[in-house]
């Protein structure tokens, strides 16, 4: 592996673990390029060189896939707390990006999975 791809995969570490740590918050370009101190705009191309989908794409993606186990654990809460939970400042722009991702809306996948049902 050449220095500079394995510098290229240091920096898509650093962006993923900084997003992994702000799910529950909006996350732009600029706060990731910051936190990994690269420019917005290098850190873009790099991105999306690297990955097989946009930024945005991907962190909607991850919050998510995380939101989705929360959904089974956390049966007691609901969907409008976890929605402000992983950023979002109404449960309907969440309801629609969980749609986007999992076919089925929060309370949907919810019920589904607690009553074994398939999905």
């Amino acid at each position: 592996m050449s220095l500079l791809h394995y510098e290229h995969k240091r920096f898509i570490n650093k962006a993923e673990d900084y997003i992994n740590d702000h799910l529950d918050s909006a996350i732009t370009l600029d706060d990731i390029a910051k936190s990994i101190g690269v420019s917005k705009f290098y850190f873009h191309r790099l991105f999306k060189d690297q990955c097989e989908e946009t930024l945005n794409q991907y962190i909607v993606r991850i919050k998510m896939e995380r939101s989705a186990i929360f959904l089974l654990v956390h049966k007691d809460i609901t969907i409008a707390k976890i929605a402000q939970g992983y950023g979002y400042n109404d449960s309907s722009s969440y309801i629609r990006a969980f749609k986007r991702v999992h076919g089925i809306t929060p309370d949907e996948y919810r019920k589904a999975r607690i009553d074994n049902t398939s999905i």
